[in-house]
């Protein structure tokens, strides 16, 4: 769960704590959103990991951090080098076409922001 930094809230919303505490019931209403918005569309109920508790920003931000290092080790072609003697080739094929030039060939207009 993340607020804008600028949200009146902000200020009192610090870690996911705070969110019970300064909104009782806030939690258990995302909860539900989250679990019943697909439903009009015919799918199920969508389910959640971790016991359905909501993790605190220390958590959440090592699961930011792995995601990052795993999304460098893609565009710098470093995961396709560790790989090399030891997956097998379908995995190899998949690491060499997320790597940084085969995402620029499959998407050429986003090689730079348009802005940079």
């Amino acid at each position: 769960v993340t607020i804008d930094a600028h949200d009146k809230w902000a200020p009192f919303l610090n870690d996911i704590d705070d969110v019970e505490k300064e909104m009782p019931g806030m939690l258990d209403a995302i909860r539900e959103w989250y679990r019943t918005y697909k439903i009009p569309d015919g799918k199920p109920p969508n389910t959640f990991g971790l016991g359905e508790r909501f993790m605190d920003k220390v958590y959440a931000k090592s699961i930011i951090d792995e995601c990052h290092h795993a999304w460098e080790e893609l565009v710098t072609g470093e995961k396709e080098r560790k790989i090399r003697d030891s997956a097998d080739d379908e995995v190899k094929g998949l690491v060499r076409k997320l790597s940084k030039n085969s995402l620029f060939l499959l998407a050429p207009e986003l090689d730079e922001h348009p802005e940079a």
